[in-house]
């Protein structure tokens, strides 16, 4: 199967929702009786409920974070041509991604290329810009990880892996020989699927060489900085709710550290890895487990699965515009 202006596609969206939606009711039904099951003797759901003004402003915290992203990639996108993108439509595009954000693969960057291709944005736009995203995205957590760096003995790691996977993605998305290499490595992975994913992203290296130029990386950067610094002053905030006040190193390091653990483990959406971090890295500080379960569990309810709601949300909303458009 090919994309529109010839990049490799991954499998077809249809099927590939479809089955991400099972995957997300599977996982979201996994979560909810592991929380019932903690919740014996630990009161979190309780403790949770006492909580429900912190947590509804740090969801007000999180959808500015959110709102800070997608104008990262509105910019991005006018960097290559897309002037004409009104910004209440793209944000929606955007945010529909976050919908199958627990689901393996990119099923989330096909929605976005589903949705973006209504606006004339040619698939190998939408995925180069997913890869100048997420590059960023990395770089920036690693950098704010450091104030924390001392909870995890293996943080050093943990970063080299960061710093190398970064160094890749800029020498491939400027060297049509590497390029090469990794598109002839890919061809040799087991099984169908992971083949197609893997050419699906290495396709878009070429497309995010020209995003790496200073009048476009610097602003997205600010952006992407100050965006999770907003998420980790919503954690700060839920933590001293809850009778754990940090230090300001532990509060601007822990949450993105959490969310470097959960990337490293290749967890659809960190689910379970990010919450152990969270706990490990609040028990080290003294916090009782149960308050250290109930903070990791709050802090997620406000961003991934908010993240999923409102991408869940945005994408009905877009197909139902849709629909309504076919019959006229």
């Amino acid at each position: 199967m090919r994309l529109t202006d010839g990049t490799s596609a991954a499998p077809d969206g249809k099927r590939v929702q479809r089955r991400s939606a099972l995957f997300l009711v599977a996982t979201s039904a996994v979560y909810l009786a592991l929380l019932l099951y903690m919740d014996q003797g630990s009161d979190i759901l309780a403790r949770l409920a006492d909580l429900i003004g912190t947590l509804m402003a740090c969801v007000m915290i999180v959808m500015v974070s959110f709102m800070l992203r997608y104008q990262r990639w509105h910019l991005a996108l006018r960097a290559q041509g897309h002037t004409d993108i009104q910004w209440r439509k793209g944000l929606q595009a955007y945010l529909a991604g976050f919908a199958f954000t627990v689901s393996p693969g990119k099923a989330g960057e096909l929605l976005r290329i589903r949705y973006f291709g209504r606006m004339a944005v040619p698939p190998s736009t939408v995925l180069g810009t997913f890869i100048y995203e997420r590059g960023q995205d990395l770089a920036i957590l690693t950098v704010l990880g450091m104030a924390a760096a001392a909870l995890v003995p293996v943080f050093g790691t943990l970063a080299g892996l960061v710093l190398a996977a970064l160094a890749v993605l800029c020498l491939a998305s400027r060297w049509p020989r590497l390029r090469a290499l990794l598109s002839s490595l890919a061809a040799r992975m087991p099984g169908t699927r992971p083949r197609q994913l893997a050419h699906f992203l290495v396709d878009g290296l070429s497309q995010a060489g020209p995003l790496l130029q200073p009048r476009v990386l610097l602003p997205g950067l600010a952006l992407g900085t100050l965006a999770w610094l907003l998420t980790a002053a919503a954690f700060a905030g839920l933590c001293v709710a809850m009778g754990v006040p940090l230090a300001w190193q532990h509060a601007l390091g822990i949450y993105p550290l959490a969310m470097l653990a959960g990337a490293a483990s290749f967890v659809p959406g960190g689910v379970g890895t990010t919450e152990a971090a969270i706990v490990l890295m609040l028990a080290a500080l003294g916090a009782p487990l149960d308050v250290a379960l109930t903070i990791a569990i709050g802090i997620r309810l406000a961003t991934l699965w908010l993240a999923i709601a409102v991408g869940m949300l945005a994408m009905l909303g877009l197909e139902l515009q849709a629909s309504r458009n076919d019959t006229h």
